[in-house]
């Protein structure tokens, strides 16, 4: 009997693994709009497009330069497709200077309403290597939108015109282009309970794994934490806001770490000092400062720095209203103010000053003409100001001779195959489940509590009474543990998806990995927490004897098939709390249907399908199965509904006494 058991329990723990494989190749599908994986960008004559998500970590470059179509052209082609992380290879653009001007942003609006203008194309001005620029404003003076336009990351819609030239070494690059730059944005989000050197490790061996050994790919690891300040807290768990671990300022170095890998020559950053204290946020821009001093062209949206963080910038790129108000040295933006009839006190801080003047008066209707006359006044003279700034040709007008660079993602492969990919993702998974000691002691708890709540109040015998209250304890198990699974996997995996969502767009690993990795992963802990459950209910409600591993299989498979389904739910939600909307929807539909309340014969026509996805149900079968299979019961004692003899009249009660634990098995998978 105990080797049938193991054979069973085997064939069970395989069967639950192909089960959960095909349940999560159809949340792959479900997920493909969520977890975006990026596009390949073509350049296809004029036409305007561009990919969210392609960045330089992806990139592998070659030049080419556009066939001779037999007709004299005004300028040269020049097409250079990136893949992979070799920015760095082509000489051309180891240092980059970034122009740009005329940038518009439309936005369309519902109906007749005129459409709102984010960018009124007046913005001109550049970046160079060795050199930071600082982007200022206002909240609403559209600093997000211009960095994320000049980066070309602003995906295709007809909802979004984005219009304006950008110039890369002085040579225009394509509408549909993205520039060969790192992009860290506000917010970074991390797998909380990974270290930090753990993060990197598992970034760089993805990105780079199958072109560098390990101890090169050691040695890029220690180089990034020593230049980024991080060797100290190596082993420090990342953490967020529920789990301690890194300081802020610390985590917005390790973004900047994670996106350094491939030695980007331009790095544009959304508000890197958001959040921080004073110290921190210097922390952060004296890295920055030591990034531009190599080489690097640094590009960063900063909202209300101190003094000692505004200069650290040599370069001032003044928003209001979608509005340029200033473009040039920070040096010279005091004297700029001064001479347009706003000078600065000397107690007050030139970042402070700068703002105040372009900032939009809320007072009376007279404050707000000044406020107005102000505005259009620093426009015009910013506008003048920039009028002689020109890219390689004429004021930045395109002319004979002047290339054109397009640069393509050709490619958006991980650096790793698919079975170091799953290596990767599993080990990460579970550490990520296993060092969540507040979720495991909330999981154990649950498990202890409802074993010693069913079992207290269910003590079942062979009479005929006991009948029905097999079935009510097996039904609420079923039940229980669909509705734990499904609901700690959403809270969970919402959380995780912003994270797994920027991986995937960057090419690091693809969805079956990834799914596979987290639904192995979770197997160790869901059968040590069926077994706790199942030791304590076992001997108290007195189910059948020699079905123990059976009932742990069983259970095991049910929650895991939960699991499923909780990132079925959580792909396809925006957010936990809409994903949290449709659990108790989903709990209903399965519980209604769970073979029980509702015969198939009943059901109308349209929901027919629903019981054969119904988790509660296959689960209450499978369990009914094999506690029913094999039990005699005593004709003694009062009786509810007809003489039961064995469990298979029992079974037949519900019209499943021919169906066999495989049926089972296989309906759910």
């Amino acid at each position: 009997m105990g080797r049938r058991s193991s054979v069973f329990l085997t064939i069970i723990s395989v069967t639950a693994i192909l089960q959960f494989m095909q349940l999560l190749l159809v949340n792959a599908q479900m997920a493909k709009s969520v977890l975006s994986l990026g596009t390949k960008l073509e350049r296809k004559g004029n036409k305007k497009k561009s990919s969210f998500f392609a960045t330089a970590s992806e990139l592998d470059i070659a030049q080419g330069v556009s066939e001779d179509n037999g007709e004299e052209e005004s300028n040269t082609d020049t097409e250079i497709v990136l893949e992979e992380d070799e920015v760095v290879q082509d000489p051309s653009l180891h240092t980059c200077e970034v122009g740009f001007e005329a940038i518009k942003i439309t936005l369309k609006q519902k109906g007749n309403a005129p459409d709102r203008v984010i960018l009124d194309g007046s913005i001109k001005g550049k970046a160079g290597p060795g050199r930071m620029l600082a982007v200022m404003g206002p909240s609403g003076s559209g600093k997000s939108s211009f960095i994320h336009a000049l980066a070309g990351r602003i995906a295709e819609s007809s909802k979004i015109t984005v219009q304006g030239k950008r110039y890369i070494n002085n040579e225009v690059l394509s509408e549909e282009s993205q520039l060969p730059a790192a992009f860290i944005e506000q917010e970074v989000n991390f797998f909380p309970h990974m270290t930090v050197k753990e993060t990197l490790d598992f970034r760089v061996e993805l990105k780079l794994g199958s072109r560098l050994g390990k101890s090169a790919r050691d040695d890029i690891v220690s180089n990034l934490m020593d230049m980024l300040g991080l060797t100290k807290s190596a082993n420090t768990i990342v953490g967020n806001s529920k789990v301690r671990g890194l300081s802020g300022g610390e985590r917005k170095r390790l973004s900047i770490a994670c996106e350094l890998i491939s030695s980007p020559p331009i790095i544009i950053l959304d508000e890197p000092t958001s959040g921080l204290d004073s110290y921190q946020a210097y922390q952060v821009t004296e890295f920055l400062r030591k990034l531009a001093d190599s080489g690097k062209t640094v590009i960063a949206v900063i909202h209300q720095p101190s003094q000692s963080v505004f200069a650290q910038f040599d370069d001032l790129l003044l928003l209001s209203e979608g509005k340029m108000m200033y473009f040039g040295e920070i040096s010279k933006v005091r004297s700029h103010m001064k001479d347009l009839g706003y000078p600065c006190s000397k107690d007050t801080g030139t970042s402070e000053h700068v703002l105040d003047c372009i900032s939009r008066s809320n007072g009376d209707e007279e404050e707000r003409r000044k406020s107005d006359e102000r505005l259009d006044h620093l426009a015009a003279a910013a506008i003048k100001s920039v009028e002689s700034l020109s890219f390689g040709g004429s004021m930045g007008n395109l002319v004979a001779g002047q290339s054109t660079i397009t640069i393509a993602s050709k490619r958006n492969l991980p650096g790793a195959n698919i079975f170091r990919q799953f290596k990767l993702l599993f080990v990460r998974a579970f550490h990520e489940t296993s060092r969540g000691k507040l979720a495991i002691i909330i999981k154990l708890v649950q498990q202890v509590t409802l074993g010693l709540v069913y079992g207290g109040i269910y003590k079942v015998g062979d009479d005929q009474a006991s009948v029905m209250d097999r079935f009510g304890l097996l039904s609420l198990i079923a039940i229980g543990g669909m509705n734990m699974s499904v609901a700690s996997t959403i809270r969970s995996f919402t959380r995780e998806k912003s994270v797994v969502k920027g991986e995937m767009a960057n090419g690091m690993y693809k969805t079956l990995p990834y799914f596979l990795a987290k639904a192995i992963s979770e197997i160790p802990l869901v059968g040590v927490f069926n077994t706790i459950f199942g030791a304590i209910i076992y001997p108290l409600a007195g189910l059948q004897k020699g079905r123990f591993k059976e009932f742990i299989g069983l259970t095991t498979l049910h929650t895991l098939a939960g699991e499923a389904a909780g990132l079925i739910i959580g792909s396809i939600s925006p957010s936990s709390d809409v994903a949290l909307s449709i659990f108790p929807a989903m709990i209903v539909l399965n519980i209604i249907f769970d073979g029980r309340n509702i015969s198939e014969e009943n059901t109308p026509k349209v929901l027919r399908w629903l019981p054969k996805v119904s988790l509660v149900k296959w689960g209450f079968e499978g369990l009914s199965l094999n506690e029913f299979n094999g039990l005699e019961f005593s004709t003694k004692g009062p009786r509810r509904g007809p003489l039961v003899k064995t469990g298979k009249d029992a079974l037949e009660r519900f019209g499943f006494a021919e169906r066999t634990i495989g049926d089972v098995v296989a309906a759910q998978r």
